[in-house]
């Protein structure tokens, strides 16, 4: 049922504590009683009967935290060369590690993306100038109008080359004068990625045909790949299953060999030959690797307050942000996401086409450019348009700092009051609550957290917890580094 997001101001909280808090407590206590049955069931998966873990679990789990080297051999490793020869990470959990094994990682593990685009970048063509084509810069842009652009590499010739291309802004090729533009794509958290992959594609078109009468300016699409399927994962929806995610990362962070995928290199289109590569894992460890992503545990609701959050679910609905963060999608409860396509304006402007995405992205339709009436907008149809984003879940949103797909956020009430385009409105309507009303939003965010530790394991040692630390938006602060009140079961 859709909510009248009536304008609220100051007195909002006074007239949900009269007449609309009970409803809201018992809807939420009613989902809380669901997500933890499900999580229960999910903390489970790759476990027997009386918890024992099976051993196919535990060779996932192994791969996951397995720490890469070069030229590594060994079983399951049929003439791979290990680590590299490009790569961000020697391993899994190197980056996915905030809030546990799986979570997600901090400003530092940002993925470097290049962008290709047609005109001139704003700087003086002489100063950051590559001559030549394209692929000569850097293979990856064969196919493609976007690349990851490695930190490490396991040849220092490789590694003074990456070095070379971050400092050019420009290329002139035969034809043309191209800009170069380098943005960063932060580290998602896996927990409960196997639940999202079971969405069925009926439940995401459903979402996409739903309207709002209300909200005109809310037209959510989902992500259609070239290949005719369905994105559900990654910042611009360009995966559509886990698998294809989980291997796109084997090749893209660590450069390894993985059926389907080539690692990454920085070798010409002479110079590659794909019969010369060995695979650095074979089908059926990429499976066991796979499983156990799938297995990790769906994130966890901790009131952070007996009352409060309760209060601020219906904050979040009255203001409109369960819009498209929806709580419940298909089967999923909890996830706080349609995993749609949403304009966020020019402020996210940003025309990478997608990492792990199809080698060439599908045909777009920038609507940036619409009045924001919802009325003769052009729909595009393809992949993410620059300004278009997937929805991110919140489920775990507590334990995930800093925020947004580039880490531009340090705290939540940042990452929501720089929503724009389709979200502007619901930003606006954040920015005028009172202080209590405020408080309240964010103390049902900071409940959506990381699941605990499976039984028998604890968090990694020094491993982040990628909280919101800064100050609450009514003025408490938080203590030793956690927020006010909140994170008492770490």
């Amino acid at each position: 049922m859709h909510r009248d997001r009536r304008e609220v101001g100051s007195g909002f909280v006074a007239d949900v504590a009269g007449r609309g808090r009970p409803p809201a407590v018992a809807i939420a206590l009613a989902a809380l009683a669901v997500v933890a049955a499900s999580g229960a069931v999910a903390a489970g998966a790759g476990r027997g009967a009386r918890g024992t873990v099976s051993r196919e679990h535990s060779v996932g789990h192994d791969l996951f935290v397995k720490i890469w080297t070069p030229a590594e051999t060994g079983p399951g490793r049929p003439g791979g060369d290990g680590l590299g020869p490009l790569y961000n990470a020697d391993s899994c959990v190197a980056c996915h590690h905030q809030g546990g094994v799986g979570g997600s990682g901090a400003n530092d593990r940002n993925v470097t993306i290049l962008t290709s685009s047609a005109g001139t970048p704003g700087l003086p063509a002489d100063v950051f100038l590559f001559k030549g084509e394209l692929e000569d810069l850097h293979p990856g842009f064969r196919g493609r109008s976007s690349v990851v652009l490695h930190r490490e590499s396991t040849s220092a010739a490789d590694k003074d080359r990456l070095v070379k291309i971050r400092n050019y802004h420009t290329a002139q090729t035969r034809d043309d004068l191209i800009a170069l533009a380098r943005t960063e794509r932060s580290t998602p958290a896996l927990f409960g990625a196997g639940l999202i992959d079971t969405i069925h594609d009926d439940v995401l078109v459903e979402a996409e045909r739903r309207k709002y009468p209300g909200s005109p300016e809310i037209s959510g699409r989902v992500a259609r790949l070239k290949d005719g399927r369905i994105g559900r994962f990654g910042w611009k929806g360009q995966t559509a299953r886990l698998d294809d995610f989980v291997l796109a990362a084997c090749s893209n962070e660590l450069g390894l060999e993985v059926p389907g995928h080539h690692q990454a290199s920085l070798a010409s289109a002479k110079e590659f030959d794909p019969a010369k590569l060995g695979l650095d894992l074979d089908r059926a460890d990429c499976n066991r690797l796979t499983s156990f992503v799938r297995s990790l545990p769906r994130p966890a609701f901790r009131p952070v307050d007996p009352i409060a959050p309760f209060a601020g679910r219906a904050v979040f609905e009255a203001i409109g942000c369960a819009t498209c963060h929806t709580p419940t999608l298909g089967p999923v409860d909890g996830l706080y996401s349609d995993l749609l396509l949403h304009d966020l304006g020019d402020r996210f402007r940003d025309s990478g086409s997608g990492y792990g995405g199809s080698e060439s992205p599908g045909p777009v339709v920038d609507k940036s450019g619409g009045t924001g009436d919802g009325e003769g907008r052009p729909q595009p149809t393809g992949e993410a348009a620059p300004t278009e984003w997937r929805t991110a879940p919140l489920w775990g949103v507590a334990a995930s700092a800093p925020y947004l797909h580039d880490g531009r956020a340090r705290t939540l009430d940042e990452a929501i009051l720089l929503h724009g385009g389709e979200a502007a409105r619901s930003a606006a309507r954040y920015a005028r609550l009172g202080r209590e009303e405020r408080s309240a939003l964010i103390a049902l965010l900071r409940s959506l957290t990381a699941p605990p530790p499976p039984p028998g394991r604890n968090r990694p040692r020094g491993m982040g917890i990628g909280l919101d630390s800064r100050p609450t938006p009514a003025g408490g602060m938080a203590a030793a580094g956690r927020p006010a009140g909140c994170c008492n079961f770490l």
